[in-house]
């Protein structure tokens, strides 16, 4: 199943990247068992620009989550997170089941052929289920890998044949500059 992913006005300067295949699906947040699970997923910036924003699909919602996304650079080689670039929260309910939900990056300077990555969790009132890509094909985003890990696994594991449906949107226009 594809459900296309609104893009941005002004798409003619917008660069999107990722995979926008929507398979089965990862919950983030607290569970029954006490665990709180958390997610992610690396990227290769495919244009230089702003990154104007990232989408996830949004499978279900339970309760009222506030979910927090971070950004970061990123070590692929290594697998290590380096910089947190921005941090932004969005608290969500179950309208936005089954829908793009979007993080506004407000803008940050990208380089092409630059890894980033980003770490999704649930900071409160309840969980949501994030779409992965469908698992009929090994490796279905070879730009990146998906991320989890939990409240026991902080240092969580990554999974190459494994990717979430997600966007970033890179906006490649031109600046101009006064001197």
């Amino acid at each position: 199943m594809s459900n296309p992913i609104p893009i941005s006005p002004q798409s003619n300067n917008i660069v999107t990247l990722g995979n926008q295949n929507i398979g089965p699906f990862y919950w983030v947040g607290p569970s029954k068992n006490g665990v709180n699970y958390f997610a992610g997923q690396t990227f290769k910036v495919s244009a230089s620009g702003e990154l104007k924003n990232i989408k996830l699909y949004c499978s279900f919602v339970v309760g009222f989550p506030r979910l927090k996304i971070s950004i970061y650079t990123f070590e692929q080689h290594n697998h290590i997170w380096r910089n947190k670039i921005r941090e932004i929260s969005k608290e969500l309910n179950n309208t936005e089941e089954n829908y793009w939900i979007e993080f506004d990056m407000q803008n940050i300077e990208v380089d092409k052929g630059e890894d980033l990555g980003f770490k999704l969790k649930c900071i409160e009132g309840g969980t949501i289920a994030i779409a992965e890509c469908p698992w009929n094909k090994p490796n279905p985003y070879a730009d990146g890998e998906q991320w989890i890990g939990s409240s026991i696994n902080k240092i969580g594991k990554f999974q190459k044949d494994f990717a979430f449906a997600f966007a970033a949107e890179i906006d490649v226009s031109p600046k101009s500059k006064f001197i």
